[in-house]
Formats: C-alpha cells, structure tokens, sequence
C-alpha cells in the first residue's frame, strides 16, 4: 500500500486503490500518481476545504472537516472527480474519492440532521467551483500523455525564453532626459540584405530553442527507461522512509493529546450506543480471528454482527433496512444479485450510496480487490475508530 505526499500536511493513502477508481469512474487508463500530483500542485484552485454542513472554502479553518483535492479527471457526464481525506489536527489523510454528489451523500451520512443544509450547498459548491477553474491553464486532464507533453513544453519555453535575456544588459540613465523632439525623423528602410539577415537570425534562434527542448525531452524519457528501475527503487525506499516517519510523528500527536486531554478512548467507547459494526459479505478469516484483531483495537466482540455466509447475504437486503442498529458496515466479497434491493442494482450499491444507510467501509487487499484480509481489516477498523473520534469531536 504506497501513500502519495501532496505536502508536509496533505497525504493521498493506498494511491493505487484511488488511481484504479478513478480509472474506472472516468473510463481513462489508470493514470500514473505524478500525474495526479502535477495537476493538484501545478494548476490553480485544486482544493477545497468542506465542512460538515458542506460549505466550501478556499483555505482551511477551525470548522474543516474535509478536504477534496481536485483529482483533474471527470465521468462519463463531466463532472469532477475529488480525492476526499479526512482532517486529523490539520492533517489530511485518506484514500476515498467521487463526484460531488457522491462525497456530500457520504457527509450526510455522517452528519444527518444537516441534510437539508448540505444540499443547498451543494449547488453552491458547483458554481463556486466552475467560476475558480476558468482561472486554470488546463481546466481537466482530458489525455494524459497531451497533459504532460503541454505542461513539458510549456515550462521549456519558459525557460528557454529566460536564457535569451539573460546575457542582455541594458543600461539606464539614473535622471533620463527626455527631449522635445520637433519632428521625426524618418528612419532608413532596412535594405533586402539586411532584411534577410535579421529574419535569418531569427529562425537561428527559433531552431536553437528546439534543439533545447528536444535535449530536455530527451533526457526526461532517459530517466524514464534506462533509470526506471533506480528511480522507482529510491522512491519506494523515500516512501517507507515517510510512512514511518508520519507513523511516529502520528503516535508522538496521539499521546501528547492524551496527556492533555485525558482521552484514550477504546474502539467500545467510542461506539457508545451507536450501535453495533456490521461485517458483511465472505470473508478469508474466520469470526474468531476477526475478534481478536478487533480486541486489538479496543473493541469487544459483542460489538459486532457478522453475516459472512455468502449463502445468506443474498437474502440479507430486507433486513439491512433496519440501518438504525449499525454504527458501521465493513464491506467484503458480496453476490451482484441479491433478492429485496428495490431500484438499487447491487447491495454494495445500496450500503455505499443509500443516504439512510450508516458509513460503508470497503474492505480491500493490496491488489485492490473487494476482500477481508488480516491487514485489509485492521485498514477499516483504524478508519472507523477516527471516524467515531471525529463524530466524537464534532459532537
């Protein structure tokens, strides 16, 4: 699982299982992680701090619960597609993505009582977020390849622009005198040969600024195919390097707020009377394994329910209407066809994008599929333990 750092307080996590969704949403190739970076970084109005009634706002605040970083690819309607991370003491951390409408039903999730509220500003949002991207250079990357060969020559020209001035001195009087000057003098009209020669020069120059860019182009595609193997294995080493680094720095924040605050809350007082956490769909671990993870995190057994016989999901729908009894819902491998859906067309459908539904976690190996693992379940249970520690704080 490799992270992706935006900025010291910005980190994208699982990159892999976000760029695989938003290939799938968009129906573009799985675009590569610098892309993303380069878009967010490089182009303007990339980010937009949410809070939990859905107000947008263009720097962060005391009321910031969110962050959605603009990813600059869209869906099949063109709408955006945003990576949303979670707010944690001024860092943005996480891995979940969609279109507007998709993360705000996921804000009113959490956040019921504010539902009517966060649809007006949802509308808001979109036209606050038209008017701030006609300021970009590139408004969405439509062609990967196109996107980064415009970005390539548009920073080559730029320099290579630079270079021309630069031996160039130009000497000004400290008091310049400015003379009335009674009529102007014609100048002489340049001469054939000395027309040619000047046009001559220019295209001199116009070809040395290509041979420039080719050189640079073709020492970026040097990197990319005889270093390739030495780049991706100094970055994979800088990524671990990172993840430990914010690990310790994580647990350092962590403590230091217990000592302050006296809150060391287990995974059983957080859910308080929530309700319960709702493991559904086959699983690769048996029920008591799955427990004692879960006593790992402070939670105890009582505080599950567990539906994993993939025979019996497929009856499972009429009974997941009653939602009001499950604080959280760990999604593992479900059938596509299940019985009492209504106009849902799945029931991982139903669990994600049903407003009246509690928060859906998908439970994912490294290879991204859809699995609950030793290590794909203790991801979802640290997320829903800083969900409810969030719900906790907003409350």
């Amino acid at each position: 699982m490799k992270d992706l750092k935006v900025d010291n307080n910005i980190v994208i996590t699982d990159i892999e299982y976000v760029l695989q969704g938003i290939a799938d949403i968009s129906g573009k190739p799985v675009p590569a992680a610098d892309t993303i970076l380069k878009f967010i970084t490089k182009e303007k109005n990339t980010r937009f701090y949410i809070d939990k009634k859905g107000n947008s706002k263009m720097q962060p605040d005391g009321d910031v619960v969110y962050l959605w970083l603009d990813s600059g690819y869209v869906d099949y309607k063109g709408n955006p597609i945003f990576i949303s991370l979670l707010n944690s003491m001024g860092t943005y951390t996480g891995y979940y993505f969609g279109v507007a409408n998709d993360l705000m039903k996921s804000i009113k999730a959490f956040f019921p009582k504010n539902a009517k509220v966060i649809n007006n500003n949802l509308g808001a949002f979109k036209a606050k977020y038209e008017k701030k991207i006609s300021e970009r250079t590139h408004l969405h990357i439509y062609d990967e390849h196109q996107y980064l060969l415009d970005i390539c020559n548009e920073e080559s020209e730029v320099n290579a622009w630079g270079g021309l001035f630069d031996d160039i001195e130009v000497a000004y009087d400290e008091e310049p005198i400015i003379e009335a000057i009674e009529e102007a003098e014609e100048l002489p009209a340049m001469t054939i040969q000395e027309e040619e020669i000047t046009v001559g020069l220019l295209l001199e120059t116009i070809d040395s600024m290509q041979d420039y860019i080719d050189e640079l182009l073709a020492e970026i595609e040097k990197c990319y195919t005889e270093d390739k193997a030495r780049i991706q294995e100094l970055e994979d080493k800088n990524a671990e390097y990172k993840r430990a680094l914010m690990q310790m720095r994580n647990f350092v924040d962590n403590e230091q707020s217990d000592e302050k605050e006296n809150d060391s809350w287990g995974g059983h007082e957080l859910l308080e009377r929530k309700g319960r956490i709702l493991v559904l769909g086959a699983t690769s671990l048996d029920i008591s394994t799955m427990s004692g993870i879960a006593k790992l995190y402070g939670f105890e057994k009582k505080d599950f329910c567990f539906e994993t016989d993939y025979s019996k999901v497929v009856n499972f729908a009429g009974r997941i209407n009653n939602s009001e009894k499950y604080a959280a819902i760990i999604l593992g491998a479900c059938p596509h066809k299940v019985a009492g859906l209504g106009d849902w067309s799945s029931l991982i459908e139903k669990c994600k994008q049903d407003p009246t539904m509690p928060m859906a976690f998908d439970a994912r190996s490294i290879s991204g599929e859809l699995k609950v693992t030793k290590e794909s379940f203790k991801t979802v249970l640290s997320q829903i333990c800083s969900m409810l520690m969030e719900a906790r704080k907003v409350a």
